[in-house]
């Protein structure tokens, strides 16, 4: 019997290797498709960014489209604008012309060796902040933050998807001493039972910090809403005299169902034990993205 656990293991290796199937690989990629991202607003002009997928075999890095064209149309198929190429793959109106709220638009996009695409959403009408209470307080870190509440009328019997984020906007000296705006977004802390955590992080001792929030109104629908939520760099900002804009945006279904995933594929990118997230488009014969929002803004000092 001393002999038969050998015979037995060599034998299992016959077998395994018997099983040994070897799959060709056919090194044929899949046509690179064009990709379009382009989130909008009623508050700037109509600009999306044009590239092109990259496949498994494809080692190129340079992926922009410079010769694409790039038209918009309105709900009737009439063109709004034709977007001119700025470089880097970017497109935007020469015309200035700005997308309006409650109406549907079409973004079409060709160009030579790929299959044309298009994309259709429609900007939900604007929701207004009309009431901001802000008060100061100190955290465990004895900190001073600056705690704001806006009051919103969510529009009832409709779904309504909402994204929420704080700027610092002012201007500093460059070198050649000329005066360049700037807006950047602030971090902010909140615990609101309605807000997604995906893009949730933590940031100065704030387990519930965000860039931005999103939220929809599932369990608000046409009701007067109150969002609050804390600054946490006032001291700072408040020292440099500097002026803040609180941006409320009244999305689409699908700038929502993007800004979700993205986040989810952010998170999960690095990890290989991770489910695998796909990025939401709604571009189609393509990928990307071409969905928009309505602003409305509160300007604030610090």
């Amino acid at each position: 019997m001393k002999n038969l656990f050998p015979i037995i293991l060599i034998l299992s290796a016959l077998t395994l290797s018997n099983c040994t199937k070897e799959i060709d690989f056919a090194e044929q990629d899949i046509a690179p498709r064009i990709v379009v991202n382009s989130l909008f607003t009623n508050d700037s002009v109509w600009s999306a960014h044009i590239s092109r997928s990259v496949g498994v075999l494809d080692n190129t890095s340079y992926t922009t489209i410079d010769d694409a064209s790039v038209n918009i149309f309105d709900e009737n198929a009439n063109l709004i604008t034709t977007l001119t190429h700025q470089g880097n793959g970017l497109y935007t109106s020469p015309t200035g012309v700005s997308p309006l709220p409650n109406q549907s638009y079409t973004l079409e996009a060709s160009a030579g060796g790929y299959q044309s695409v298009n994309a259709t959403n429609f900007i939900p009408p604007a929701v207004p902040i009309y009431q901001l209470d802000t008060v100061t307080s100190t955290n465990s870190n004895d900190e001073t933050i600056l705690e704001a509440t806006i009051t919103f009328q969510d529009p009832p019997n409709v779904s309504n998807y909402y994204m929420l984020e704080v700027l610092v906007k002012g201007t500093w000296e460059s070198w050649e001493g000329d005066s360049v705006e700037f807006r950047e977004p602030l971090e902010i802390s909140c615990d609101d039972i309605n807000v997604e955590t995906v893009n949730r992080f933590n940031f100065g001792g704030f387990e519930n910090t965000y860039l931005y929030l999103m939220l929809k109104d599932q369990n608000f629908d046409g009701e007067n809403y109150a969002l609050t939520f804390s600054v946490i760099n006032y001291a700072e900002l408040k020292e440099m005299e500097l002026f803040g804009e609180i941006r409320l945006v009244n999305t689409s279904e699908a700038y929502f169902n993007y800004l979700t995933s993205f986040n989810m594929y952010q998170r999960t990118i690095n990890n290989p034990f991770a489910t695998p997230v796909q990025v939401y488009s709604n571009v189609n014969n393509g990928m990307g993205i071409f969905a928009g929002g309505t602003l409305t803004s509160w300007d604030v000092e610090f």
